[in-house]
C-alpha cells in the first residue's frame, strides 16, 4: 500500500515527526557494523599507543636518573633499559597498525555518503506531486548533496566526526588515568578547563543549532535560485532582463552571505573560548610542575611525561567541544533529510490500512470482469498486462482551489480499444492522464485497472505495463539511445538493436537520428534542448514504446508533430494497438479517425462518451465543439 496521503486543499503539510538523532545514527551504523567495529578497535589502539609513549619515556628517564644518582654502570642498569627499549619498539609496531585508522575513517565517510544518498534519493523518487510542489528542485539537490557530504555533513559526522571525538575522548581518559597514577595533584590542575568548556557549550547549544539551520536554508534557497536561473535562461535572455535578474539574485546571495558570516563568527568565538581555557590550564601545569621538579617533589621523567601528555591533550580538548558543534550541524542536516523522507507519509507506520472499497460493477460492454471482494484488496501492483481501465465517478481538486479539475468523470475502456480525450483548454484532460498514470490520486471516486482499485497506490503500481508520453517531453542528459533505453522493462540500461530500431521507426524519428553525425550516440544537452520540440516529442514516444506497454497514455503529443508525421505515427501504431489500452489527449480532429471511442470533457465534467459517429448526432455540445475546431484547422491550413 502507498505511504502517501492526500493533503486537503488549503491545509498545511504535516509536520515531520521529531528525529531521535542517536537512534538514527545507530540504525545507520548497524547497516555497516563490521566497519564500525574495526574503527572502534583502531581508535582505542591509536589512543593507547599515543598515551603509552610518554609513560615509557618517563620510566626510561627515571631509570637513567636513578642509575646516574647511584653511580651505577651500564652493566647494572642496562638490562632494565634494554627491556624498556624493546617495549618502545613493540609500541611502535602497534602504532604502525593504528596508523591505518585515518585512511579507513576517510573511506568509511564515502561509504556512508553512498548509502545515504541512495537511500534518500529512493525516498524522493517515491513521493507524489504534493511533495514536488512543497520542495523546490534546488532545495532537494542541496539536501541530497551538501547536507550529506561536506566538511560538516551527515556522512562526515557519522564516521570522522564521531570517531575523532571518540579518539579524543579516549586519549583524554587514558591520559588522565596515567596522570592520576603518576601524580594526582598535577592531574586535578589539568582538569580545570573541562567543566568550563561543558558550561560554555550548554549555554551556546540552542544558538548553534539555529545558526546552522538558517545557513542550510539559505544554501537551499540560493541553489533553488540557480536551478531556476539556468532552466529559465532563455526567457531571461529573450526579455533582456539580465541586470534585473542579477539584482534579484544578489538579494538571495546577500542573505546567504549574512548566514555564512554568522556561522563563521559563532565558530570563531567558541574556538577562541575553548583554546584560551586550555592554554591557561597548560600554563598553570607547566609552572606548577616545573616548581615541583626543581624542589625534587617529582622526577624529571614525571615532568617530561606530564608535559608530553599536556601537549597531546591540546587537540583532543578542543575536539571534544567541536563534537558538540559539528553534532548540532549534523543534527540540522539529519532533520532536513528526515523532513523530505517523512513528507506525505502516514502518521504511524503501525496504523491499520484502510479497507479497500468494493469495486464497482463494470459498465455494459466493458472488457473488465468483476472480482470477489476478497480479491479486491489493495494490490501490490498490476500483475500481467492491463486488460481494462475504468473511471467510476472520479473527482479531483488541486490543493488551494475550489473548483474541481475533474468532476464525476466515468468511462470504461478495454484491451485493444483506443480512446481520444478531447475538450477545451482546462477541461481536465491532462489531469485525467496523470491520475491514471498514478501521478495524482483522485479526491473522490475509483480508478480501476483490471477491475482492481488503484486509489491509494503510487505510480509504481502499474509497473512496466505503463507507457507514458507527457505533454512536455523531458529527455535526460545522455545519448539518444540511452534515452530510448530508459523505457525498457527491468533494470537493464541498454536496449537491443532490434527493439531500438522498432521504437524509433514507429515514433517517426529513425531517419532524423540517422542524419545526425553521431547517430544514436548523439549526446543530448540538458532536458534534450539540442533537439527540436518535435524531435524531443518523438524520442519520448520511442521511449514509451520501447517497453511494449499494455497501457499507453499519450498527452497531446500531436501538438509538436506535423500532419504527415502524425498520420504515419497512427499507421505504425495500428498493428500494436490490438495489444494495448490506449488513451490519447489531443486537440487535433484528425486523431478522431484513429480512435475507437471519444471522451468529451468540459470544465472537468464528462459531457459525452462513445463513438464519434454516434456522438456527433446525439450530443449538441460535442457537435458544436467539433465544428468549431474543424473550421479553425481549415483556416490555419
Amino acid at each position: 500500500m502507498s505511504d502517501q496521503v492526500n493533503i486537503p486543499a488549503g491545509a498545511a503539510p504535516p509536520s515531520p515527526p521529531p528525529v531521535r538523532h542517536l537512534a538514527w545514527i545507530w540504525r545507520l551504523w548497524r547497516e555497516r557494523g563490521g566497519l564500525i567495529i574495526l574503527l572502534f578497535v583502531l581508535t582505542f589502539l591509536s589512543s593507547a599507543v599515543a598515551v603509552t609513549y610518554p609513560l615509557v619515556a618517563k620510566l626510561l628517564l627515571d631509570q637513567l636518573q636513578g642509575a646516574l644518582s647511584k653511580g651505577q654502570g651500564w652493566e647494572e642498569a642496562g638490562a632494565e633499559i634494554n627491556r624498556l627499549v624493546l617495549l618502545v619498539l613493540a609500541i611502535g609496531a602497534a602504532g604502525l597498525v593504528a596508523s591505518m585508522f585515518p585512511g579507513i575513517r576517510g573511506a568509511t565517510n564515502q561509504v556512508f555518503e553512498h548509502l545515504l544518498r541512495g537511500k534518500y534519493f529512493s525516498k524522493v523518487l517515491a513521493k507524489n506531486r504534493d511533495f514536488f510542489q512543497a520542495f523546490r528542485p534546488g532545495d532537494i539537490v542541496t539536501r541530497l548533496t551538501q547536507d550529506i557530504y561536506n566538511e560538516m555533513g551527515v556522512s562526515w559526522f557519522l564516521c570522522s566526526g564521531i570517531f575523532r571525538a571518540i579518539e579524543s575522548g579516549s586519549k583524554v581518559v587514558f591520559c588522565f588515568a596515567a596522570m592520576f597514577l603518576v601524580d594526582p595533584k598535577l592531574t586535578l590542575l589539568s582538569m580545570i578547563p573541562l567543566p568550563l568548556m561543558i558550561a560554555v557549550f550548554y549555554l551556546a547549544q540552542r544558538r548553534v543549532y539555529d545558526t546552522f539551520m538558517r545557513n542550510q536554508e539559505s544554501i537551499s534557497t540560493i541553489n533553488a535560485q540557480l536551478e531556476m536561473s539556468f532552466s529559465g535562461v532563455r526567457v531571461i535572455k529573450a526579455f533582456a532582463c539580465e541586470s534585473k535578474y542579477e539584482r534579484f539574485f544578489a538579494t538571495v546571495l546577500g542573505r546567504r552571505f549574512e548566514t555564512e558570516l554568522g556561522v563563521v563568527r559563532l565558530e570563531a568565538m567558541l574556538q577562541l573560548v575553548y583554546q584560551y581555557l586550555d592554554w591557561f590550564a597548560q600554563i598553570g601545569v607547566v609552572f606548577a610542575g616545573g616548581w615541583m621538579a626543581v624542589r625534587g617533589e617529582i622526577t624529571i621523567g614525571t615532568f617530561y611525561a606530564f608535559y608530553s601528555w599536556l601537549g597531546m591533550l591540546v587537540i583532543p580538548i578542543l575536539d571534544i567541544p567541536n563534537l558538540f558543534v559539528s553534532g548540532k550541524r549534523a543534527f540540522v542536516n539529519m532533520d532536513r533529510l528526515e523532513e523530505i523522507a517523512a513528507y506525505g507519509t502516514t502518521a504511524s507506520a503501525a496504523a491499520p490500512a484502510p479497507a479497500a472499497p468494493a469495486p464497482a460493477a463494470p459498465a455494459p460492454g466493458s472488457a473488465s470482469q468483476p472480482v470477489a471482494a476478497s480479491e479486491a484488496a489493495w494490490p501490490e501492483g498490476v500483475q500481467g498486462p492491463v486488460e481494462s481501465v475504468a473511471f467510476e465517478h472520479v473527482d479531483f481538486t488541486f490543493e488551494g482551489r475550489r473548483e474541481k479539475a475533474l468532476d464525476d468523470c466515468s468511462f470504461t475502456l478495454g484491451k485493444g480499444e483506443r480512446l481520444a480525450v478531447i475538450g477545451p483548454v482546462g477541461s481536465g484532460k491532462s489531469t485525467l492522464i496523470r491520475i491514471l498514470s498514478g501521478l495524482l490520486e483522485p479526491t473522490g471516486g475509483l480508478v480501476l485497472v483490471n477491475g482492481r482499485p488503484l486509489s491509494g497506490l503510487d505510480g509504481g503500481a502499474l509497473g512496466s505495463e505503463l507507457g507514458l508520453v507527457p505533454q512536455e517531453s523531458l529527455l535526460f542528459t545522455g545519448t539518444i539511445r540511452e534515452n530510448v533505453a530508459f523505457g525498457t522493462r527491468g533494470e537493464g540500461r541498454d536496449i537491443s538493436n532490434g527493439d531500438f530500431s522498432r521504437a524509433v521507426t514507429t515514433a517517426q524519428v529513425a531517419d532524423e537520428i540517422a542524419a545526425f553525425s553521431e547517430g544514436e550516440a548523439t549526446l543530448l544537452g540538458q532536458r534534450g534542448m539540442s533537439l527540436s520540440g518535435g524531435q524531443r516529442q518523438r524520442v519520448a514516444i520511442a521511449r514509451a514504446l520501447a517497453r511494449e506497454p499494455s497501457l499507453l497514455l499519450l498527452d497531446d503529443i500531436t501538438a509538436s508533430l506535423d500532419a504527415t508525421n502524425e498520420e504515419r505515427l497512427w499507421q505504425n501504431l495500428e498493428p500494436r494497438a490490438a495489444d494495448m489500452v490506449t488513451l490519447v489527449v489531443s486537440h487535433r480532429m484528425s486523431t478522431l479517425a484513429w480512435a475507437d471511442k471519444v471522451l468529451f470533457l468540459s470544465e472537468g465534467r464528462t459531457l459525452a462518451f462513445g463513438r464519434h459517429e454516434e456522438l456527433i448526432f446525439s450530443c449538441p455540445p460535442y457537435k458544436a465543439f467539433i465544428e468549431e475546431h474543424l473550421s479553425v484547422e481549415e483556416g490555419a491550413a
